[in-house]
C-alpha cells in the first residue's frame, strides 16, 4: 500500500518537474523570437538570449531526468541485466540504481553546497543582467532531488516486487 503511494508521489513529482521543463521549452521558443524581432525590426536586443536560453537549457535537462528515468527513457548499457533473471536481475537492478543514486547523490551534496554559498555571498552573473546565480543553482539541485527521489523509489518498488514474488 506504502509503495504504490510512493511511486505515484515520485511519479507526479517526475511529471511536474517534466512541465516545468516542457515550459521552459516554450520559453525559449518564445525568447529566440522575441530577440529576432528585436534585432531585425528594431535593430536592438534583449541583450539576455544566451545567458536566459543556457541557463534553461541546463535546467531543462535537470528537471526531466526524473520523468525520463521513470520512463525508462535514459540511455542505458543492459548488457548484465538482460542475461540474468528473477534474483539476480533485481538484484543487479537494485545495485545498479544504488550506485547511480551515490553518484547523483554526492553531485548534488556539492550542488548545495555551492548552491547556499552563492547565496550567502550574493553572487551574481557577470553579465548585464546580474542574475543571481542560487536562483539557476536551486532548479539544478531540485531537478537532481526528483531524480534522486525517483530512483530511491525505484529501487524500492523493484525490491517490494521481488518479495511479492515469493
Amino acid at each position: 500500500m506504502i509503495i504504490n503511494w510512493l511511486e505515484k508521489f515520485a511519479e507526479r513529482l517526475s511529471l511536474f518537474g517534466a512541465w516545468i521543463a516542457a515550459f521552459l521549452l516554450v520559453y525559449m521558443v518564445c525568447h529566440i523570437l522575441v530577440e529576432i524581432f528585436f534585432r531585425t525590426v528594431l535593430d536592438s536586443s534583449t541583450y539576455s538570449l544566451d545567458e536566459f536560453v543556457g541557463y534553461a537549457v541546463a535546467s531543462m535537462t535537470f528537471l526531466s531526468l526524473g520523468h525520463a528515468f521513470q520512463r525508462k527513457n535514459l540511455i542505458r548499457v543492459n548488457i548484465l541485466t538482460n542475461v540474468v533473471r528473477g534474483k539476480v536481475f533485481q538484484a543487479v537492478e537494485v545495485i545498479c540504481i544504488f550506485l547511480t543514486f551515490s553518484i547523483i547523490a554526492f553531485f548534488a551534496r556539492y550542488v548545495w553546497r555551492d548552491l547556499v554559498r552563492d547565496f550567502e555571498r550574493g553572487t551574481i552573473s557577470p553579465t548585464l543582467t546580474e542574475t543571481p546565480i542560487w536562483i539557476v543553482k536551486t532548479v539544478f539541485f531540485v531537478g537532481l532531488s526528483i531524480f534522486l527521489i525517483q530512483m530511491l523509489v525505484s529501487a524500492i518498488s523493484v525490491i517490494f516486487n521481488y518479495s511479492q514474488e515469493k
